[in-house]
């Protein structure tokens, strides 16, 4: 009787070591493993939405690319009508150009002291004097020509009409020209 109460606690004892060393085995072994895996799943989640969420900027800036010579045209033409320079004499030339192409004689042109602009920092106004000659339906041509056709960026103040005997009408026109602030273009 002995013999199998030493067979039954030995069965027992094995049983309970048995069951020790699976537990832990799962909770030194196992369990962290499931942990790991559960984070590594989590980052892998995260990493999927932050590249749904690059996907969709990459695809808004190839949208953008595509435009990107209509951009480039816009930039050309905004900096083409505020250069960062006065370039004066090639502007007044241009001015001759204008008006030659609707057959008006611009003369008696006076350039002013450049100023800075109320309201916008780097901005500067030319103050420009001139007599445009032509007849009335040619001076309205030069004067959209003056807003509307050259690149440079012009805003008329004022304009006195008045007639010539000689050559039809005569504006006096006071115009500002402008250019964007930097070394070359400052005001005084």
């Amino acid at each position: 009787m002995n013999l199998r109460r030493t067979d039954r606690l030995w069965m027992l004892g094995g049983l309970f070591g048995i069951i020790v060393l699976v537990v832990a085995a799962y909770l030194l072994a196992i369990r962290p493993i499931y942990n790991d895996k559960a984070d590594k799943q989590s980052q892998a989640d995260d990493q999927a939405l932050t590249l749904v969420t690059l996907k969709k900027q990459l695809n808004q800036l190839k949208a953008k690319a595509k435009d990107q010579a209509i951009y480039t045209a816009q930039l050309n033409a905004k900096t083409a009508a505020m250069p960062d320079s006065y370039d004066m004499p090639n502007y007044l030339r241009a001015l001759q150009t204008s008006g030659t192409a609707v057959r008006v004689v611009v003369s008696g042109v006076s350039v002013g002291a450049p100023a800075k602009v109320t309201g916008l920092p780097d901005v500067i106004a030319v103050p420009i004097n001139l007599t445009a000659t032509g007849a009335p339906a040619d001076l309205g041509r030069f004067l959209n020509r003056l807003q509307d056709v050259q690149s440079r960026a012009v805003l008329i103040s004022s304009v006195s009409l008045s007639v010539s005997a000689t050559a039809g009408m005569a504006a006096s026109l006071t115009v500002s020209a402008f250019c964007r602030k930097s070394a070359k273009c400052t005001a005084g």
